[in-house]
């Protein structure tokens, strides 16, 4: 293995690791919310993480642009800088607009207060966050990207349910504890990127921001993305409620984690394919893919007859059939999500953002349909079929084309047909 491949390994390594560590977080956490807070508070604290899946929307592509832009230029605290204050030019702005919402919603009563005022405080780190994410991607800092990825989505989200074992908490309670976590991180994390330079440096950047133009379809498709994403999490939420939401999420947070992994890989491809180094991007994304096409069903296929033991060791008395059968559904929705995230990282690298929004934009209105449809019926083994028919319609759209330029891409087409079989005679319904 050559000094490059050892490096895009262990950077790859370094940007995966805390969804290793949220999983285990996860397998600690769930149980103790689900012995001492029941699933409806669960499904309620898992609602008002998933709110901050605006956040991404109105950060406007910046965090992407950043690890581009970054990457390409020599004087990178400039431009992260630049970014910066564009961010939170943006995200003042909002926040404005948000509190005038909370004042507004105190005289009518449309929702509760502290509810809405812990979700505006959220999504405004959140967004801050994506930026910051983005400096350290094009700047290389994947050991520091991955401390604070860890901190500010996996510990945010599972030390907090901790704190029942000592005092009972209501979920808002304990995502007031997500929060100072959430903003801890941002904070350390400005302080490493510019704590060194003087307060001359902050007054250099120029007073009219740059708009960048791949900026509205990196927006375009961060708003599809995380809407395909969070779609049917708020629509069982609305129609069926928060225990069937609790259901619905534990072996979808379970197997999602593995996704981590791919984006992990993608966080370092990115900033490398921006730099058209075209050799060096050739061999890391066949690589990667080899490993999602013909390793990974292999081990998926192993958990289809494990899941039963694993859940009723883990979960106990709260296991069921209809969990175990949504973990063996999103285990498979997992994997050809991991596929499609290494496929538009090479779409984001070249500058060709726009054919893969182009893509989800006309795709999203028959998804839309099937899962409200779906979501009629109450029946959440059908609402994770229409997940995962969404992500193979969507991995075959955007790879199709790339077929001559991967071959390696058929042979996922073969794998996607096995697991589908193999998971079809694996549920127990």
């Amino acid at each position: 293995m050559n000094k490059s491949n050892k490096k895009f390994f262990l950077n790859s390594f370094f940007s995966s690791l805390p969804g290793f560590i949220s999983i285990l977080l996860s397998l600690l956490s769930i149980p103790i919310y689900l012995k001492f807070g029941g699933k409806e508070e669960y499904g309620n604290y898992i609602f008002l993480h998933f709110l901050s899946f605006i956040a991404p929307i109105l950060n406007f592509g910046l965090g992407k642009i950043s690890a581009i832009n970054i990457s390409k230029n020599k004087d990178q605290d400039k431009v992260a800088l630049i970014l910066l204050f564009k961010t939170l030019k943006n995200s003042l702005i909002i926040l404005v607009f948000c509190f005038l919402f909370l004042v507004a919603n105190i005289f009518f009563g449309f929702i509760s207060p502290v509810f809405l005022l812990l979700t505006i405080l959220s999504i405004f780190l959140t967004i801050l966050f994506v930026t910051i994410e983005g400096i350290f991607q094009g700047k290389e800092l994947f050991f520091g990207l991955m401390l604070i990825n860890l901190f500010f989505y996996g510990v945010s989200l599972s030390l907090p349910p901790f704190l029942l074992i000592f005092l009972y908490k209501n979920y808002e309670n304990l995502f007031i504890f997500s929060l100072i976590i959430k903003a801890s991180i941002v904070i350390i994390s400005l302080y490493y990127l510019f704590g060194h330079k003087n307060l001359k440096f902050f007054y250099k950047y120029p007073s009219s921001l740059p708009y960048y133009s791949d900026q509205k379809w990196f927006s375009i498709s961060n708003l599809l993305n995380i809407t395909y994403e969070v779609m049917d999490k708020y629509l069982i939420k609305l129609h069926i409620g928060s225990t069937a939401l609790a259901i619905y999420s534990i072996p979808q947070q379970l197997t999602g984690k593995l996704s981590i992994l791919s984006k992990g890989i993608s966080a370092v491809l990115l900033p490398s394919i921006a730099l058209k180094k075209s050799k060096l991007i050739t061999k890391n994304l066949l690589v990667s893919l080899k490993f999602f096409i013909l390793i990974i069903p292999f081990f998926i296929f192993l958990f289809f007859y494990f899941f039963d033991i694993f859940f009723e060791i883990w979960i106990g008395k709260d296991s069921s059939t209809e969990i175990i059968n949504l973990a063996k559904i999103f285990s498979v929705v997992t994997w050809v999500s991991c596929l499609s995230h290494l496929i538009i990282s090479y779409y984001e690298g070249v500058g060709i953002i726009k054919k893969n929004s182009i893509i989800e934009i006309l795709f999203f209105p028959f998804f839309f349909t099937f899962l409200y449809l779906s979501i009629l019926e109450k029946n959440l083994i059908i609402i994770a079929f229409i997940v995962l028919f969404k992500e193979i319609i969507l991995f075959l759209l955007r790879s199709i084309k790339l077929i001559k330029k991967i071959s390696i891409i058929k042979y996922s087409y073969f794998m996607l047909g096995v697991l589908c079989f193999l998971l079809l005679n694996s549920l127990d319904i």
